[in-house]
């Protein structure tokens, strides 16, 4: 593998990273990734700030119940975290995917898998705050509401 540095689009911080090149990502399943509640040192800053550049706010939701990391062989790819609003409305703080894992379906799991934590936890609205219709999120039922982006849930 090799270290490549880059800064962060959009970062405020003007701070640059290294991310990892890894020549494996070709051979990429999306069964070989598995969903874990990270442990708190290996919460992935880098990867919560490519999503969402303001540390403060990232800070304030990072340690929340409801983030998860996707691994392979231990090597966290991707991030959502989402947030209770109230007992019935979540909010899908983050979502975010290594490079040389988006496009692969990785993103599209991840989303699935914060809906079924949100609705086993009583949800019945999901939104995403401020975030234009992408193709992914309109792929998965959410609708424009205003500035946010809602999918909502009707039980079975």
């Amino acid at each position: 593998m090799t270290d490549v540095a880059e800064a962060v689009d959009g970062g405020s911080s003007g701070r640059e990273h290294s991310r990892r090149i890894d020549p494996t990502v070709n051979t990429f399943v999306l069964w070989d990734t598995h969903i874990y509640r990270p442990y708190r040192d290996e919460i992935p800053w880098e990867l919560l700030l490519v999503a969402d550049p303001d540390e403060e706010r990232v800070n304030g939701y990072a340690y929340g119940e409801f983030m998860r990391v996707a691994k392979i062989d231990d090597k966290v790819v991707g991030v959502y975290v989402i947030q209770a609003v109230t007992p019935t409305r979540y909010q899908l703080r983050n979502l975010a995917v290594s490079e040389g894992y988006r496009r692969k379906g990785l993103g599209g799991w991840l989303l699935g898998h914060a809906i079924g934590i949100a609705e086993t936890k009583g949800a019945r609205e999901i939104y995403v705050a401020d975030v234009p219709l992408r193709g992914l999120f309109k792929k998965i039922g959410f609708a424009a509401n205003v500035r946010d982006l809602l999918l909502t849930l009707t039980p079975e």
